[in-house]
């Protein structure tokens, strides 16, 4: 057995999303999905990812970094994550050392890590190390030929009420409308309501507009409410590179002055029209356990799926102690 670091060549890309696809097969995963994301990691935070060879095969593998999510000096995501046919064996703990040994040299003060609640063995690992949980993420689905729209006629004549329109970015950039910048700075706005540990880092602008040239955007299905010109909404679908009929939503919501008015249940119900339109499957998304727009979403007929629980170690060392 070795560990090494992933070298992010093509062999090492598709062996690791071969081991992923093993332990989640639910999620499945293509080389090229990781390739995007690591392209447009932030060189300024530090990030790590570790392989275990054994037989010139990859069986696990495991990361750490800082977020550039929710950034605080000290704070370093934490993951490991091993083959199925080779768990329970010591190779997690095996990994799970060397990577904070490794981080041991970057004075760390707060170590974050996830694991799913129908895998009690992930659950368990992380607290028998001290983590303990603090965040529910319930996953989301909807079947797009179960959703009834029926119920939510009446938010075209609600939109029409409050004065709103919906746009696409297709739209606005066919009538020459600059609509980045605005957007970027109200998804930051809109990201602060988002319940988190830590407060959320804003992106610099070129990273965020990057994001927005990745493969899965969706100009067609990112939708933004629209109210005497000012950006007060949002909510989008991203396409899986995965499964081709499988759409991801992410963030929905309205700025505060204007909430409660059916403006983000619009916003989805157009969303959940353009997946029916596009032949799509199914639509899946996230919320916070307590966050209201987890009940829109059962309301309009996603049901829960396996959560993920954010986990949280705080070392109770001074900043002092952790540089001597």
């Amino acid at each position: 057995m070795t560990i090494r670091p992933f070298n992010y060549s093509d062999e090492d890309y598709v062996a690791l999303s071969s081991t992923l696809n093993a332990i989640w097969p639910d999620r499945p995963m293509v080389p090229q999905a990781m390739k995007e994301r690591d392209k447009r990691r932030d060189p300024n935070y530090f990030f790590q990812r570790l392989v275990v060879e054994s037989g010139g095969e990859i069986i696990a593998v495991g990361g750490c970094g800082e977020s550039d999510w929710t950034h605080v000096p000290g704070k370093f995501f934490v993951n490991v994550q091993v083959h199925p046919d080779h768990q329970r064996q010591g190779i997690g703990t095996t990994l799970y050392d060397r990577i904070m040994s490794d981080l041991a040299e970057r004075s760390p003060a707060i170590f974050e890590s996830h694991a799913r609640e129908d895998r009690p063995e992930g659950m368990d690992f992380l607290e028998r190390r001290g983590y303990r949980r603090t965040l529910k993420d319930q996953m989301s689905q909807l079947l797009v030929a179960d959703f009834d729209p029926a119920p939510f006629a009446w938010t075209s004549g609600q939109l029409e009420k409050v004065g709103v329109e919906i746009r696409t970015v297709a739209e606005l950039v066919a009538d020459g409308v600059e609509w980045e910048r605005e957007m970027w700075e109200l998804e930051y706005e809109l990201l602060q309501d988002v319940p988190t540990d830590d407060p959320v880092t804003k992106q610099p602008f070129e990273r965020w507009l990057d994001w927005h040239t990745h493969p899965s955007f969706i100009p067609e299905a990112y939708f933004i409410a629209i109210k005497d010109g000012r950006f007060i909404g949002v909510t989008s679908l991203w396409q899986s590179m995965a499964e081709k009929d499988m759409l991801h939503t992410e963030l929905t919501a309205v700025v505060r002055d204007l909430r409660r008015k059916g403006i983000a249940t619009a916003l989805k119900v157009r969303a959940i029209e353009f997946a029916r339109e596009r032949g799509a499957r199914a639509i899946k998304t996230e919320n916070e356990e307590n966050n209201p727009m987890y009940d829109l979403n059962v309301r309009l007929g996603f049901r829960p799926i396996p959560a993920w629980w954010t986990y949280r170690k705080e070392l109770n060392t001074t900043t002092e102690d952790r540089r001597t």
